[in-house]
């Protein structure tokens, strides 16, 4: 993984839950800016994309007890070529060995910002054909608020750091920089696949064998004493493999490799919330679900190692 430095100079659209202590606000970027493209301004849809996207991050904000924060999400230049992922979504990691949730639970959960500039990012493809609202899908449309909330949640911090030979993805080392989603990760038989530091101690062949488990007590409590089996097909997936829960299994979850036309998740399920409360999140006890009330201008800069991973197109 190389190191990736973003530039940008794009208008921010702040927008600001009501004064309540301990929860996100959320600057966005949009880089399809005026444009006739995705969620440009010139493109008839492209407000309605945006209200929808911003809709999916105020259900997280409703949904988790944090720091009173904002956190900057930069929405990438949208992709149209309909050839390839829905989506592709991320946050930034130091490349330090041991287990982190990246950039932006760091800035979320303490209000420090570790870094001055974005906190995760995302990018779409407006090549298929979408439900730009935040209702039900029609046929033969994917759900943007679905998608939008499952890419979010990725940076989050609910993704994998670990590459087929049990090495970290951001740098080919053991130990390396690991999620703290990767610390859970057990074998069909509980036997863990990291030691303390991040040393992968486990067997390469259960990534690509169907029998990798995350073993967290919430997730288990909501899977019925269960480990909750993850996405771990026997050709592995680089950015899909271990980052999601198994699809078969969990047809109900946000946090699936791949999604169908004409279904809409705009909740998470009990065994989302059990691996997010796993990795560190809290949930609230109850919130009021915030509105955007402001736009402003925005230059930035930001250079860390992004981690960027990305959602298959359909089951």
């Amino acid at each position: 993984m190389r190191a990736t430095v973003f530039v940008v100079f794009l208008v921010l659209v702040s927008f600001v839950p009501p004064a309540t202590a301990g929860i996100i606000s959320w600057n966005v970027t949009y880089a399809d800016g005026n444009s006739a493209v995705g969620f440009g301004l010139g493109n008839a849809v492209g407000q309605t994309r945006r209200n929808t996207f911003e809709a999916a991050l105020n259900y997280v904000s409703a949904t988790f007890d944090t720091a009173d924060v904002t956190l900057d999400f930069a929405v990438n230049a949208s992709e149209t070529d309909g050839g390839g992922f829905l989506a592709s979504a991320g946050t930034y990691f130091f490349v330090t060995p041991g287990f982190s949730n990246g950039i932006l639970y760091q800035h979320a959960t303490t209000g420090i910002d570790p870094t001055g500039g974005s906190d995760g990012f995302v990018t779409f493809d407006f090549g298929y054909n979408w439900n730009p609202e935040n209702d039900t899908p029609t046929v033969g449309q994917f759900d943007l608020f679905t998608i939008a909330l499952h890419e979010v949640t990725h940076a989050l911090g609910f993704l994998s750091l670990t590459g087929a030979d049990g090495t970290s993805r951001l740098n080919s080392v053991d130990p390396g920089p690991h999620s703290v989603l990767d610390s859970f990760l057990v074998n069909g038989s509980g036997d863990p696949f990291f030691a303390a530091g991040g040393d992968f101690i486990g067997n390469t062949a259960d990534l690509t064998g169907n029998n990798v488990f995350f073993s967290g007590a919430n997730a288990v409590a909501a899977n019925g004493g269960n480990l909750v089996r993850m996405y771990a097909p026997a050709t592995f997936a680089s950015g899909s493999s271990l980052s999601h829960v198994d699809l078969t299994t969990y047809p109900g979850a946000v946090m699936t490799p791949a999604i169908d036309p004409n279904v809409a998740k705009k909740t998470y399920s009990e065994i989302d919330l059990g691996i997010l409360q796993d990795i560190g999140w809290t949930l609230r006890s109850s919130a009021t679900v915030p509105e955007p009330n402001s736009f402003i201008a925005l230059a930035g800069i930001c250079g860390l190692c992004a981690y960027r991973r990305r959602a298959s197109l359909a089951a």
